[in-house]
This record gives C-alpha cells, structure tokens and sequence, in this order.
C-alpha cells in the first residue's frame, strides 16, 4: 500500500511540474522596476499569464494584457573549442550549439501604465511562448494577420507604398 501511494504521489507531482511549463530566462532590458537588465529567472506559463521567478522578485503578465510581442533574431553562441587531446570534451564539438532567441513584450501592468520588457530564453521556448501570446490575446493576433500581406485594408494602409503600387503600362 505504501509502494502505491509513494508511487501515485510520484506521478501526480511530476505531472504537475511538466503542466507548470517552467524554462530558463533572462530579462535583457525593458522598463520593470523590479527587475535589474541580464537578471536571470524562470518563466512559467500558466493558463491565463506567464511570470517570470527570480530569487528577488516575481513579475507576472496577464496575456490579456500583451498588446506587442515580437521574436527577435535567433543567436547561436559556439561554445570555447578545448584541444582534440581532452577526450572527454570531444562531445561538445559534435552536439549542436545551444541557440537563444530575444522576446519583447509591450503590455499594460496593474496601475495602468505601458511597458516594455525583452528576454532572451531558448529557442524552442520562445516559438512556444509566442504562439500562447497570440492565441490568448487578441490584439496580438490581429496584428499579425496574413491578409494583409495581400489585401489593401485600413489597417495596412502604411505599408501601402503610395501611387507606384498601381500597375501601369
């Protein structure tokens, strides 16, 4: 009996973690108080906010209130080449290196005021974070519609590029 209850609990709390969705981050730079610029920390994404854990402070966003997010470039940071005779580090030359991408997020806080932050956090996280950004916001999604790309509307009227864009003989 107390083979299974170990067990069961064992299960419960590692299904637990893996749903809390917990990843690596480091706040880059932006206009949170709380936070000081390359502090590193854990997002957790939870159903309606993603918060971002650090040992002094704890930052949380309700995605209902993201009005931006942006992925930056993808950077790829080589790791230091050790000589062909340390057999042991022989594996860091044949596994891919580690690739990071930079995140910014503009959003409302509880006291009404716009701001700004960027994180970096792996690749795969970002992709991630991003499309739960989108689906659970609904300004983000709007900004990013394929059709504009294709159609003139009010709301590309921007990028339109003037009279040139009309097709002449």
């Amino acid at each position: 009996m107390r083979f299974l209850t170990f067990t069961t609990l064992t299960v419960l709390a590692g299904g637990l973690l893996a749903a809390a969705d917990p990843s690596s981050v480091t706040y880059v730079k932006g206009t949170i108080d709380e936070l000081s610029p390359n502090t590193g920390g854990t997002l957790v994404n939870t159903g309606k906010s993603m918060e971002i854990r650090t040992p002094l402070h704890s930052v949380q966003v309700p995605y209902g209130q993201i009005s931006k997010a942006e992925l930056g470039a993808i950077q790829s940071r080589t790791p230091e080449t050790d000589a062909l005779y340390k057999v042991w580090t022989l594996h860091k030359r044949f596994m891919p290196s580690p690739q990071t991408q930079e995140m910014t997020v503009a959003f409302r806080n509880e006291k009404g005021q716009e701001q700004t932050m960027t994180i970096e956090l792996s690749r795969k996280a970002a992709a991630g974070l991003y499309t739960t950004i989108e689906r659970s916001s609904g300004t983000v999604a709007n900004a990013n519609w394929w059709g504009d790309d294709y159609w003139k509307t009010t709301r590309n009227k921007d990028s339109w590029g003037g009279a040139g864009t009309i097709a002449q003989k």
